[in-house]
């Protein structure tokens, strides 16, 4: 059987599909997306890429199944952070400066923490060895 529409009916039902499509795609994004972080039982933030707001300090990024540590600074000027690594004590911390936004550190496993320390005006980018503040 074929039903045939008017150009009045095939318009409404193009308008109807429209909004249709559009409500169905606002409610995939919405009940695809990841939480903006979840707690796991070490207590560290682990945060999905967001446009949301940014994150300030340290946390944790995943990416599949890979774990990224992200130090993220919200001020204007550049700073000091402790970066604590994994193994061998405090020789091992360095001192990062970071900018404005975040800032991968490196794998979480390799990276433990990573906090302000102060050092405000420090060329970015630059790391020296830990030295005790």
């Amino acid at each position: 059987m074929v039903i045939l529409a008017s150009t009045t009916d095939r318009s409404r039902l193009r308008a109807v599909s429209a909004v249709a499509s559009a409500v169905l795609v606002a409610g995939m994004m919405a009940t695809s997306a990841s939480p903006a972080h979840a707690a796991p039982a070490n207590g560290l933030a682990i945060q999905q890429e967001s446009a949301d707001a940014p994150r300030c300090g340290f946390f944790i990024n995943q990416v599949r199944e890979t774990r990224f540590a992200v130090y993220g600074h919200c001020g204007p000027t550049t700073i000091l952070v402790h970066v604590d690594v994994s193994g061998g004590g405090s020789t091992n911390d360095y001192h990062l400066c970071v900018g404005p936004d975040n800032t991968l550190l490196g794998y979480y496993g390799n990276i433990l923490n990573a906090y302000y320390i102060g050092g405000a005006g420090c060329r970015r980018g630059d790391r020296t060895g830990h030295t005790p503040h």
